[in-house]
């Protein structure tokens, strides 16, 4: 069976047989005289584009055109001239911009790596001045993909453009409990404390995040996120400083014998120490990750003894 005669049996009508399009000229893809690998487009993809692309050359701005530009992102969602055009579109005829983020959500829900939904949307809540919608929507598709980079980078960029911090560290320790490996949320903590690495750390603000990775390694030892969270509260601090923290790594060295991440992050602490001794122990630890415990690293450790 044919494209066309999928869009036959869709219902499908060419712009050509639509009375309100019977003014507008379609112009075709251009693709030069010999092109070399022409691409099968269905009739309704090209009938369509052939349209769309009359409408930006007369620069169109109405009602028909908006619902130009939704068949157009039907058929392609990561059409960005589509979304572009449609915002245009959207300000000259004064559109219902919250009827719009219903319009971005259903499309969001089918595509929701798709780059552009993102990008319409934020441009609709700059817009509207509003992110009540936000943080809802993007848990929502949390839910069905709890590691997706857009949905975090948009609910980031919600907290930071309307200074919407509160009530974030709940809602990522709630997906922590639901899946301890989540890195996503793991990240998201780390953005939060941090205010997205602006603000230095109080010593109390530290303990208490030491603690929280500490209870989750606990859980998981060989979950790596924890552990490379609770290496960043300390960079550039001496874990030292922190007898509490140095005594549970400690019982950790004893407990969890053949795991890697405990005994690396003790290579960092006494490496800061830089005593004669602990350089000692540091270079000891890398022989064991080398030879035993991480020899997927095991140059990476060699490197390090020397």
């Amino acid at each position: 069976m044919s494209d066309s005669d999928d869009d036959e049996q869709g219902g499908y009508v060419p712009f050509g047989e639509r009375e309100e399009w019977s003014d507008v000229v379609p112009v075709p893809q251009d693709e030069g005289p010999n092109p070399v690998c022409s691409i099968a487009y269905s009739d309704q993809f090209r009938d369509t584009m052939d349209y769309f692309r009359a409408v930006l050359r007369r620069d169109e701005r109405s009602e028909r055109v908006l619902q130009l530009t939704a068949d157009v992102i039907e058929l392609n969602p990561a059409n960005y001239t589509a979304w572009h055009f449609r915002r245009v579109v959207l300000e000259a005829i004064g559109a219902d911009l919250r009827r719009e983020l219903d319009y971005v959500a259903s499309v969001g829900r089918k595509t929701p790596k798709n780059y552009q939904i993102w990008f319409h949307r934020r441009a609709l809540v700059e817009k509207l001045n509003d992110f009540s919608a936000e943080f809802d929507f993007a848990a929502e598709l949390l839910r069905d993909d709890s590691k997706n980079y857009h949905t975090w980078a948009h609910r980031q960029w919600v907290i930071q453009r309307f200074d919407a911090w509160d009530g974030e560290l709940a809602f990522v320790d709630q997906l922590l409990r639901q899946d301890l490996r989540n890195n996503s949320a793991w990240n998201q903590r780390w953005f939060v404390v941090t205010r997205s690495n602006t603000v230095e750390l109080s010593a109390d603000v530290r303990r208490r995040e030491a603690q929280y990775a500490l209870d989750f390694i606990k859980k998981a030892p060989n979950n790596q996120s924890p552990w490379a969270y609770l290496k960043g509260l300390f960079g550039g601090k001496k874990f030292d400083d922190y007898p509490d923290i140095m005594q549970t790594l400690q019982e950790m060295r004893g407990s969890y014998v053949t795991c890697a991440h405990v005994v690396s992050l003790l290579v960092e602490v006494n490496a800061q120490r830089a005593t004669a001794a602990s350089l000692a122990a540091a270079i000891q630890d890398c022989d064991a990750l080398a030879s035993s415990l991480d020899v997927m690293h095991k140059k990476y450790w060699t490197y390090r003894a020397g």
